[in-house]
């Protein structure tokens, strides 16, 4: 953002302006100039850590052959599903279109969790 400069003000007229506080705006002559502002240190502290209370939606698709939306509807609880993914080998874990690391399922207190296996 550009520091705008106070409208000169004709020598003719008195110039009666109060002193504007720190990052609020001046009337001069019904124009409104932002006062100039401190400069602020940008160590990337402040922004990392908004950046990480930031929601973000994981997928962890896993390929199931032949299923269908008819599957979907008739499935029951117990119900083991067949995947093409081989046991053991770890599943891509992404946000949208960016994979951000690989995976694996496990049980935890008979809720089925993703582990973080190693990032990307």
């Amino acid at each position: 953002m550009a520091n705008l400069q106070p409208l000169p003000v004709p020598a003719s007229e008195p110039r009666s302006v109060p002193e504007p506080a720190s990052g609020s705006e001046t009337s001069t002559e019904g124009a409104l100039i932002p006062s100039p502002r401190p400069p602020q240190k940008n160590t990337g502290i402040l922004h990392s850590a908004a950046v990480a209370q930031l929601p973000v939606e994981l997928d962890v698709a896993v390929p199931v052959r032949d299923f269908r939306v008819r599957s979907l509807l008739t499935l029951e609880p117990g119900q083991v599903i067949e995947s093409q993914w081989t046991h053991g080998d770890d599943l891509p874990l992404s946000a949208g279109d960016v994979q951000l690391a690989w995976s694996e399922f496990e049980v935890v207190d008979s809720q089925l969790a993703v582990r973080v296996t190693r990032l990307t």
